[in-house]
């Protein structure tokens, strides 16, 4: 009996301590990575979506744009600097995350091909 006490003991505290050092591992957490931080107006971002746990998302581009695909791509048509909004929701609960860009005019290429005539 005394065996069967410790036992249950140790069942019941070996549970507790999975439970707790797991318990991080089921949070909902929004996250995002683009390949830089700057782009030119109309160049193409992707989005790739690091979120955990989450059973679907919504985007918030900063340009009246929104989707709810889990890893956008989307282009800015005017310069300027535009806050990335990504929420997660998983059952009631929501987690979100923001990221500057900064989208610059399109460069124009001034150089030209001289040809030589002979």
């Amino acid at each position: 009996m005394k065996n069967f006490k410790l036992f249950a003991l140790m069942a019941a505290m070996t549970a507790m301590f999975a439970f707790s050092s797991c318990s991080d591992d089921f949070d909902l957490d929004a996250y995002f990575v683009t390949e830089f931080d700057e782009y030119e107006v109309g160049e193409i971002i992707y989005f790739d979506n690091y979120s955990r746990n989450a059973e679907s998302c919504y985007w918030d581009f900063g340009d009246r744009y929104y989707t709810d695909l889990w890893e956008p791509e989307h282009y800015y048509t005017e310069p300027g600097t535009y806050t990335v909004w990504l929420t997660v929701y998983e059952d009631e609960e929501e987690d979100d995350f923001k990221k500057v860009i900064r989208i610059y005019p399109k460069r124009v290429d001034t150089s030209q091909d001289e040809t030589i005539d002979e």
